[in-house]
């Protein structure tokens, strides 16, 4: 049963999030991404904000895990998933931005 509320907490919400990322990026993809200024939308963004925006995303990463720790809903395992999950997301979505800004002022 514990995986099975595992996977509700994850899976769903990481599905939805892909999803709406998807659509997203289709119909905002001949936009003209913007490098200065506020811009709600991910997928207006220059690859240097993104990965400034993943950079300020840390906190707020911690802050739930926090919540998430206190709320005692997982096992000491699943709160190493869930920690391991979001480690990597942020690594990987920094480190991807990174090299896509770093690559752009190349061509640039």
């Amino acid at each position: 049963m514990e995986n099975i509320d595992m996977l509700g907490y994850l899976i769903v919400p990481l599905l939805i999030v892909i999803v709406v990322n998807l659509v997203m990026k289709y119909f905002l993809k001949d936009k003209k991404k913007k490098d200065k200024g506020f811009v709600l939308l991910y997928q207006r963004l220059s690859y240097r904000r993104r990965f400034i925006r993943a950079l300020w995303g840390i906190p707020f990463m911690l802050l739930m895990y926090f919540i998430i720790y206190q709320q005692e809903v997982f096992t000491e395992t699943q709160l190493q998933v869930v920690a391991l999950v979001f480690l990597l997301t942020v690594l990987f979505d920094a480190g991807y931005n990174y090299y896509r800004w770093k690559k752009e002022e190349q061509t640039a």
